[in-house]
């Protein structure tokens, strides 16, 4: 990119020509009261009408600038051979975000046909550019238009119009308009990118544990990319290195978009791309979504540093415990797990898996169901008794106390067949509405996904480390009641062909009711309440096109593990347990990673 004169050689040129008093050149450098400007525009007189320069300046004393018929008429000296920014026209001192979305414009026209290069940079080192473009002016006035995410913050940052390297001609601008854009969540890497995620869910039959793990690496690579590009945030991982090669006609930021997106493509390659996932066509989506204002050179290093921090986040995972495939070995005793539907345990080491946040999986493990010592000392407590009786009451296929709103809340929160997204899967899209709704941009997004992530992970082998890692492997509720007498009673869970239905591995604790509460903690830490309302959907084949409204995080955490009681899957105590399970996990990822 061509960056702007150093300040300080800019105030040495400025006394240089004001002690010559060459009145031309004074009115285009002297900086006046500012013209007031149009609203949201960052740029003063970008439209020339009140017949003035200012603040518009030049750097080349043989530059005239002029208003004439209410253009901007640049008169430039023959610069063929010199760099681009030998000769400059710029506008000083407004103020640029991070990861803020602008909109450059401008009407620009030559009497001859010839290149300009516009750019928005840094007023001083390193000289980066947040849009650095270059466009073919002709004899007829057109409109240029870019988008663009700026990559760093700045309070004086510079557009720049560089008309060096070229032949002596005249150039007119006119309607000039920097103006920052509202959020759209279409446009939003962290949002694409956790869409392909869930697609990924729907496509492959994964179990809550591995897919949960596999979102957290995922959406902590996103987030490293992000604040290494940026400068803004601790990272999860790495903060990779942004140095600036180049001359100073060539120093090139990365791109936003383009580090998000390397990012992803990465991780999600190396963790599906052995079960035949491509993600080929959905790096191709998400180039295409990238701001206009994005060059190739941008581009290339955004890809560098996307590379590198999922790189980082992946080699940390690589011998976590994820592939022990040790087979379990069942308690076979009254009251222990045992299958349901002919299926193997699932996970049975998962508890074992090195946690993203918690020092061990067994750091909020819960006490044992109803304070029971061991097996018969739960089967012989009243409690244990009484939540049996309820599940055989409101958890049964054919149950007539259960009611028809508790039947909906059973299916909508289910979400545990193939096809669906699965328990993470529902929570990230409720995240998704709550952040579309509350207009999140990229940076709060990167970091929002990045905590419910790394906190749905660590809940899944929190949870998993209760259900086999413990004393007591409990057995469900369709088991518990078969050995109570109730022989042919069925939950209502069931398959998509109405085969009933029961999760492969031990009831205590709920997974579902621990995701629930470590996504609601981080949601009411993020947001700093829990009085946030919002639409909530499913993707349960059970529940087609239900959308329940939630009045809070906590309301949907509640219903969450309430419903695996209606759907005869799960004791009441499972359901507790998890939830202040889950909240533990929540609060410690929220006041341990990702702080601002």
């Amino acid at each position: 990119m061509s960056p702007p004169i150093d300040p300080r050689r800019l105030r040495r040129l400025l006394s240089a020509v004001l002690a010559v008093v060459l009145a031309s050149t004074l009115a285009a450098l002297v900086r006046p009261t500012p013209v007031a400007a149009a609203s949201g525009d960052l740029i003063l007189n970008g439209t020339f009408d009140n017949g003035s320069t200012q603040p518009w300046w030049t750097r080349l004393a043989s530059t005239s600038t002029t208003v004439n018929a209410g253009q901007l008429r640049v008169r430039t000296s023959a610069t063929v051979g010199k760099p681009v920014w030998e000769d400059l026209v710029g506008h000083f001192e407004f103020g640029v975000t991070a990861a803020q979305r602008y909109r450059l414009q401008f009407d620009a026209t030559a009497d001859v046909s010839r290149s300009l290069r516009v750019s928005v940079s840094r007023a001083d080192t390193p000289f980066t550019s947040a849009v650095d473009q270059s466009v073919a002016l002709t004899p007829t006035m057109r409109r240029f238009t870019f988008d663009f995410v700026s990559p760093f913050g700045d309070p004086k940052a510079v557009l720049l119009f560089h008309f060096g390297g070229q032949a002596a001609s005249t150039v007119r601008l006119d309607n000039i308009s920097l103006t920052p854009l509202a959020v759209d969540p279409a446009t939003d890497p962290i949002l694409y990118w956790n869409g392909v995620l869930l697609a990924t869910y729907q496509a492959l039959d994964l179990p809550p544990t591995t897919s949960s793990r596999e979102a957290a690496i995922l959406h902590a690579a996103m987030h490293d990319a992000a604040v290494s590009v940026t400068g803004i945030g601790s990272p999860y991982r790495v903060r990779v290195p942004v140095s600036y090669p180049g001359t100073m006609d060539n120093v090139v930021a990365p791109s936003l978009h383009a580090a998000i997106d390397r990012a992803a493509y990465d991780v999600l390659t190396a963790l599906y791309g052995g079960q035949g996932q491509s993600y080929t066509s959905a790096l191709a989506g998400a180039v295409a979504l990238r701001p206009s204002g994005v060059n190739a050179a941008e581009a290339a290093r955004g890809d560098t540093v996307g590379a590198a921090a999922a790189a980082a986040n992946l080699q940390a995972r690589a011998n976590d415990g994820s592939g022990n495939n040790t087979p379990y070995q069942l308690d076979g005793v009254p009251g222990s797990w045992r299958p349901t539907n002919g299926k193997a345990a699932v996970s049975p080491n998962w508890g074992l898996v090195t946690p993203f946040a918690l020092t061990s999986g067994r750091q909020f493990r819960p006490g044992l169901p109803a304070g029971a010592t061991g097996y018969a000392d739960l089967l012989g407590r009243a409690e244990y008794s009484a939540q049996v009786q309820e599940i055989r009451d409101y958890g049964g296929r054919t149950s007539s106390l259960r009611t028809a709103e508790q039947t909906q809340i059973a299916f909508f929160w289910a979400n545990d067949l193939g096809g669906t997204y699965k328990p993470p899967g529902q929570l990230f899209a409720h995240t998704r509405i709550v952040s579309e709704q509350r207009q999140l941009g990229i940076l709060a997004n990167s970091r929002l996904f990045g905590l419910v992530a790394l906190a749905l992970a660590d809940a899944a082998i929190a949870a998993w480390d209760a259900k086999y890692q413990t004393p007591i492997d409990l057995w469900r509720p369709v088991t518990a009641i078969e050995a109570a007498g109730g022989v042919g009673w069925q939950p209502l869970s069931q398959d998509r062909t109405g085969v009933p239905y029961t999760p492969a591995f031990p009831a205590y604790i709920s997974g579902h009711a621990t995701f629930a509460g470590a996504w609601s903690t981080v949601m009411k830490r993020f947001f700093g309440t829990d009085a946030i309302a919002f639409d909530a959907t499913t993707d349960d084949p059970h529940a087609q096109g239900v959308v329940r409204r939630m009045t809070g995080f906590d309301h949907a955490a509640e219903e969450n593990a309430l419903s695996r009681i209606y759907l005869g899957v799960h004791y009441r105590f499972d359901a507790d347990a998890g939830l202040a399970t889950g909240r533990s996990v929540g609060a410690y990822v929220y006041a341990n990673l990702l702080r601002q």
